[in-house]
């Protein structure tokens, strides 16, 4: 050390020229470097969830956990796998390894591992993969509207959030945003008692016939010397008055109960 030291005071010039060598040469790397006010931590963590209403937990754990355990645990990079089963869902905690270089090419193998289950629940609904990934807020904005509790306020005000939202997107430099404290859109279907017992029917039944009648298919392809059309049964509804009319039942002389 002493030998260093004695060299430099002997050699300012030559200890002047490295100094300007690595000054100059951090300047040059300060523009590469990726630099971000509020960085987003990728974690190597996949989350699978999958809603199942009204289930307990203990039907949850058997219909939605082990089936997706059983079909994960021997992926490549997955490192332990963590279940967690609750009233109307359960989801699917899965640690990679930290030398896993593709996390995404993880994340799709797992995606085609659940999409592969065919013993899910009826009324289960389509499971979710993604992987966690942590944001700090930058900014928060406030959309106020009247004091009005009604299905026609709540909606107009979630309609002016998603206008604000879009607004927001359109900006360079902002690249998420997310709204909080809004209700999800739900359309609830009401059947008298009355009427189930007429037509023999549970609610049961009526959601799973909902849920298969209210689908978009792939029907196939037609092809000819000059060109190829893509078939498709388009038959989904997201507005109330559109469910209203799905049919239901059908008897032998063709007439349908909606």
């Amino acid at each position: 050390m002493k030998s260093i030291i004695q060299w430099s005071v002997k050699n300012s010039p030559a200890v002047n020229i490295i100094f300007m060598a690595v000054l100059l040469g951090g300047l040059a790397c300060f523009n590469s470097l990726r630099r971000e006010v509020f960085p987003a931590f990728e974690l190597e963590i996949v989350l699978v969830s999958v809603p199942y209403p009204g289930a307990s937990p203990a039907d949850v754990e058997t219909g939605i956990c082990q089936p997706i355990e059983e079909a994960v645990r021997s992926l490549d990079g997955v490192k332990q796998v963590i279940s967690v089963a609750k009233e109307s869902g359960g989801f699917v905690l899965l640690e990679l390894f930290s030398h896993v270089r593709d996390v995404q090419k993880v994340v799709a193998n797992v995606r085609s591992a659940v999409d592969r289950i065919q013993n899910f629940p009826e009324l289960s609904e389509d499971p979710t993969v993604e992987q966690i990934v942590f944001r700090d807020t930058a900014i928060r904005v406030a959309v106020l509207g009247p004091e009005k509790h009604n299905s026609d306020s709540e909606l107009n005000l979630r309609e002016v959030a998603e206008n604000v939202r879009d607004d927001l997107l359109r900006l360079p430099s902002i690249s998420q945003v997310d709204i909080r404290g809004a209700k999800k859109y739900q359309i609830d279907v009401e059947i008298s008692e009355s009427t189930l017992r007429k037509y023999n029917l549970s609610l049961g039944q009526v959601a799973q016939i909902l849920k298969r009648e209210n689908a978009e298919m792939p029907g196939g392809q037609l092809r000819s010397d000059s060109q190829e059309i893509l078939l498709r049964g388009k038959n989904r509804r997201e507005v109330g008055e559109d469910i209203k009319s799905l049919p239901v039942l059908s008897n032998s002389g063709g007439a349908v109960l909606t």
